[in-house]
């Protein structure tokens, strides 16, 4: 009971106090260092679009996105050219016949 009745002295007390006025002074500039951050942005798609006009244009340099694309194409290459690979090397074809007989499956031995 202590506790509610120190919290409801502190709230009445300062629902008595008279409101200060509020002085206009500008914030002091920060000190801009290695390490700090500006402010986050919080915005939704439209703003996007408008701050960062260039990249929605393709005005920037398309390096970046053929790098993505290298990526991607390559991921491709490394799962499936050994596979491909291994085929030709016993099969003497990249990919066999839809239901074709292969050297591995032969019964004839």
């Amino acid at each position: 009971m202590g506790l509610l009745r120190a919290a409801t002295r502190l709230a009445g007390s300062a629902v008595r106090t008279p409101l200060r006025q509020a002085t206009c002074t500008a914030p002091a500039p920060a000190a801009r260092g290695f390490v700090t951050r500006s402010q986050p942005r919080l915005g939704h798609n439209l703003e996007d679009h408008f701050d960062f006009a260039e990249y929605v244009m393709r005005m920037h340099h398309p390096m970046g996105e053929y790098m993505i694309y290298g990526l991607m194409f390559s991921t491709f290459f490394i799962t499936f050219g050994p596979l491909l690979h291994s085929n030709y090397y016993f099969t003497g074809r990249f990919l066999p016949k839809d239901q074709g007989n292969t050297k591995l499956c032969d019964d004839s031995w």
